[in-house]
């Protein structure tokens, strides 16, 4: 029979873990998904008020076409900022969290090891970080779109 090794405490809660979770999967994926949402809405919606088939409109077919194209870029920059603060959040708490365990184990003068604890801190900090820097990029390419639209009328030549 073997005796149960008892188990570290984990360093973080099982509440922290899920909203780290979700704060990560907002970088990762809703981000992301919020600048791809707004390219593919608003070229669909300017092909199809700026062209006819393959002949081009001098005027769109929807009154105020720019209005709900910016409108919907503001929208998606909206949401792309949240979704890219979110993971930074995650990335400042598990930072202080990783400090005051090493903060804990120079007070303890254990070993020079990090315990399994300060490990998967340091694991979920660079998932973290990962997710942030995508969040930020795509705001940021968010950004440059957005931009396009502001100085390239919706039914030109180069739209």
């Amino acid at each position: 029979m073997q005796t149960p090794v008892p188990a570290e405490k984990s360093a973080l809660t099982q509440s922290e873990k899920r909203r780290l979770g979700l704060c990560a999967s907002a970088g990762f994926f809703f981000a992301p998904g919020a600048w791809l949402l707004q390219l593919m809405v608003s070229e669909t919606i300017s092909a199809q008020a700026c062209s006819a088939g393959s002949i081009p409109r001098v005027k769109p077919v929807f009154p105020n076409l720019d209005g709900w194209l910016y409108g919907m870029s503001i929208a998606a920059f909206a949401v792309a900022a949240i979704c890219a603060a979110l993971p930074v959040y995650g990335f400042v708490f598990l930072r202080r969290k990783q400090k005051q365990l090493k903060a804990q184990r120079s007070n303890m003068e254990l070993s020079e090891e990090p315990s399994r604890a300060e490990e998967e801190v340091t694991r979920k900090r660079f998932v973290a970080l990962c997710s942030a820097l995508i969040g930020c990029g795509f705001v940021i390419g968010l950004v440059f779109t957005v931009l396009a639209e502001v100085f390239f009328q919706s039914c030109s030549q180069w739209h």
